[in-house]
């Protein structure tokens, strides 16, 4: 049986700072946030790349409204490449804060799955990558060296 697909309810016709109007607060003390802000602050969220959802996710910029659509993007595509290597995204998401997940078990649990599938497919490819090179693989190779961190902080926040 195929799961359904992720779905949430953000507008992505709207801009972060409709949706959340002090999403950009931060410019004023952050480098890293006014320059996504200049970036992105005047576009609808669909219009969003999986780089730019990358940006604000890591930011802390309006989590409510950015990582459900970060969701549906892992939920296609568990190990997608936003800007630097497979997986970022799904780091990036994995390290939100663990007061953000505790609020939103139902959001927690589409990403606990969708993590799951992800571990199926590194297994998949470290397999492959074995087979091909008769040696070890090295999962920082594949995911970057902050992946097992990131599942170690995201499984300890429920214990099912």
């Amino acid at each position: 049986m195929t799961a359904m697909p992720f779905e949430h309810d953000v507008d992505l016709r709207r801009t972060l700072p409709e949706l959340d109007p002090a999403c950009f607060d931060g410019a004023d003390a952050s480098d890293d946030v006014a320059a996504v802000a200049r970036r992105v602050g005047h576009r609808p969220l669909r219009k969003y790349s999986p780089a730019d959802l990358l940006a604000v996710v890591r930011l802390g910029v309006a989590p409510a409204h950015t990582v459900p659509p970060a969701v549906a993007l892992l939920d296609a595509d568990p190990l997608l490449e936003a800007a630097e290597h497979p997986g970022d995204l799904l780091t990036a998401v994995l390290e939100l804060d663990s007061r953000f997940w505790l609020e939103r078990h139902e959001l927690w649990t589409a990403m606990a799955g969708v993590l799951e599938r992800a571990l199926g497919e590194i297994a998949a490819r470290a397999e492959k990558m074995q087979e091909e090179d008769a040696g070890e693989c090295w999962l920082p190779a594949l995911l970057g060296d902050d992946f097992m961190g990131a599942v170690l902080h995201f499984r300890g926040m429920f214990r099912e």
